[in-house]
């Protein structure tokens, strides 16, 4: 299985799902499957990638050992990102309905494919 289609497969399978992406922790993204054309993933995860470095700094800094996940809620929608391996991370973009419990299963699955893949 390639990127997008893993990254469809992710998307199709939780209810409110708007897009996910697999993206480097330097913002580039590898690719992506969005089902809204208005919704550019890999842009969102360029600029969420400098919240997932800090958020890795600062676990080290307090002993709390690697990150492995960050959630971020906003007015419009959420994020869902996953570390794969040390340099990459998928992310999955909800609509504010979506299914949270659902989306975080579907990233954790995949991670081991994704990082095969990489």
């Amino acid at each position: 299985m390639d990127f997008k289609s893993l990254l469809q497969k992710i998307v199709e399978n939780v209810d409110g799902a708007i897009g996910s992406g697999v993206i480097g922790e330097d913002g580039i993204a590898i690719d992506q499957f969005s089902t809204k054309s208005d919704f550019d993933i890999t842009a969102a995860g360029a600029e969420y990638s400098t919240i997932i470095s800090n958020a890795k700094k600062a676990s080290r800094s307090f002993g709390l050992g690697k990150t492995n996940e960050v959630l971020i809620s906003t007015e419009k929608a959420t994020m869902i990102m996953m570390m794969v391996g040390d340099n990459y991370f998928v992310t999955l973009a909800l609509s504010l309905d979506g299914n949270l419990g659902r989306g975080r299963l579907e990233l954790k699955k995949s991670i081991p494919e994704l990082e095969k893949l990489l």
